[in-house]
């Protein structure tokens, strides 16, 4: 009974973070094939970046709902892969991130959900940007993707 409550608990998650909006430019130094929106009011992100060979990273950066065995220091890295437009759903997707003070969690094998694949990190460290990294391979090649969470704040 639990799992299918944080199952529909995370379902929910995915579906009000399809809604949101990806228009919102920074003046941070990007490529120009990648987008990010913050939804201040809701505390989560949004940012796509786009990779060669026609590979896109869809990353949702949130907070996990409290309760379920998570609270208020962990969050959902959730991330879809499309190559041309289309969810690839059929890979060996990884995750790390590098938090602030210099720690790191090491590598590790994403769970797939559907389209998404997802794990959770703890982001209690010492306040600052989290940069986190996901990588994957195909046809021989890595390929690898990152975000800082939260997003840079400009004055």
């Amino acid at each position: 009974m639990k799992k299918n409550i944080l199952l529909l608990s995370i379902l929910s998650l995915i579906g009000a973070c399809s809604t949101l909006p990806i228009e919102r430019e920074h003046a941070e130094p990007k490529s120009e094939n990648s987008k990010q929106a913050m939804d201040h009011e809701n505390d989560f992100f949004v940012a796509r970046k786009g990779i060669s060979d026609g590979y896109e990273f869809i990353f949702h950066v949130m907070p996990a709902p409290e309760g379920e065995g998570f609270s208020r220091v962990d969050y959902h890295l959730m991330v879809s892969i499309e190559k041309n437009g289309k969810p690839l759903d059929n890979l060996n997707v990884y995750s790390e991130v590098k938090h602030p003070d210099g720690t790191a969690q090491p590598k590790a094998k994403m769970m797939r959900m559907g389209h998404w694949y997802m794990t959770v990190y703890n982001l209690s460290h010492e306040q600052g940007r989290h940069w986190m990294t996901v990588s994957f391979e195909a046809d021989g090649r890595v390929y690898s993707s990152g975000v800082y969470y939260p997003e840079r704040t400009h004055p």
